[in-house]
């Protein structure tokens, strides 16, 4: 059992979940036909998860789903659920990094994904420890480097491709330095010959980059910003056709259940169609395979003529939650050796 590159064969991983829409809604001031919208919302994203779990199946990938264990509210807020669940581990070899979160409302999410866990052998396993200091601010102003005084660090910072690692410069709110620095002195304990990587970036890179196989990927960047590791790569350069359009909402989605996010988003679910929608935020199965956030006729057919079956998975109502198809997903297994893809 071991991972070493993001598009060795995947045989196992596991998928986020979300609470019953009925169970959040007397947490908020959503009324009438505004109760309706948000239903509509979370009903669809869980039957887009379902969906998912299905097709993952379908390639014999062996799934599991996060779990809930925590209350819906804690007493001041609404809690994140158990959906971005690659945020939360990571594989590399056969050794296990368990990150933490920043948040009161966030900070049980990590424990969605124990029960799962449990369930295999790692030969170790690094947990970022918590100190149990978490923010409880407006999360607008939220910087991690300065507000808080402990370790902290999101795996889809970093990309593995087998004895090299590829790392976002910046961290954005997603982690900082105390974090980085233990996440990469794990990798390093993992493999002592590990080379890292920048890439002029900030934050999760699975929405900017997306590596199809050895010496071919995808990405939204420039090449000043990436590292000399990729220069003998093929990069195909793609533009998420909707992630502009989400991101401006971002800024308004830490209130999320407000009446006019929810009707503002039921609308682009009733509007928007496949051939519109589409997110780089997307799940290797093998080599040959990729499950896509949404459709992109166009890069489809470069892929295709180069042998790539692309498969569009439809996550527009989960994109509620800022998260897409690998966002939604983590590895556990994937099958493949160390291996140099300089």
């Amino acid at each position: 059992m071991s991972i070493w590159a993001e598009f060795n064969p995947l045989t196992s991983c596991v998928i986020g979940t979300l609470p019953e829409a009925q169970d959040i809604i007397p947490h908020t001031k959503l009324t009438n036909r505004h109760t309706n919208y948000f239903t509509e919302i979370v009903n669809t994203a869980k039957q887009e998860l379902d969906d998912l779990e299905k097709t993952l199946k379908s390639f014999n990938v062996k799934t599991h789903r996060s779990k809930q264990h925590y209350p819906i509210h804690n007493g001041k807020t609404i809690t994140t659920p158990p959906l971005a669940v690659r945020d939360i581990f990571n594989v590399y070899g056969n050794s296990l990094f368990k990150g933490n979160f920043a948040c009161e409302w966030n900070k049980e999410v990590p424990r969605s994904c124990d029960h799962v866990l449990e369930q295999y052998e790692f030969h170790d396993v690094k947990l970022l420890p918590t100190e149990d200091v978490f923010f409880n601010g407006d999360f607008g102003n939220f910087d991690p480097e300065i507000d808080l005084h402990r370790p902290m660090f999101h795996p889809p910072m970093s990309l593995r491709i087998g004895n090299d690692i590829v790392i976002a410069k910046r961290f954005g709110r997603e982690g900082n330095q105390k974090g980085k620095d233990q996440y990469e002195q794990w990798l390093k304990s993992v493999n002592p010959n590990v080379r890292m990587h920048l890439v002029d970036t900030e934050g999760h890179l699975d929405s900017q980059i997306f590596l199809v196989r050895p010496g071919l990927m995808l990405t939204c960047l420039q090449p000043r910003q990436l590292p000399a590791f990729f220069d003998k790569w093929e990069k195909i350069q793609v533009e998420s056709v909707t992630s502009q359009l989400l991101h401006k909402k971002n800024v308004h989605r830490h209130k999320k259940f407000h009446p006019v996010i929810a009707q503002w988003f039921y609308n682009f679910l009733e509007t928007c169609t496949e051939e519109t929608y589409f997110d780089l935020n997307s799940l290797s199965i093998n080599e040959d395979t990729v499950l896509f956030t949404g459709t992109h006729p166009a890069l489809f057919r470069k892929l295709e003529k180069k042998g790539i079956s692309c498969v569009p998975i439809s996550m527009k109502a989960t994109t509620f939650w800022d998260t897409g198809v690998h966002c939604a997903t983590n590895d556990i297994e994937r099958s493949g050796k160390l291996e140099n893809y300089a």
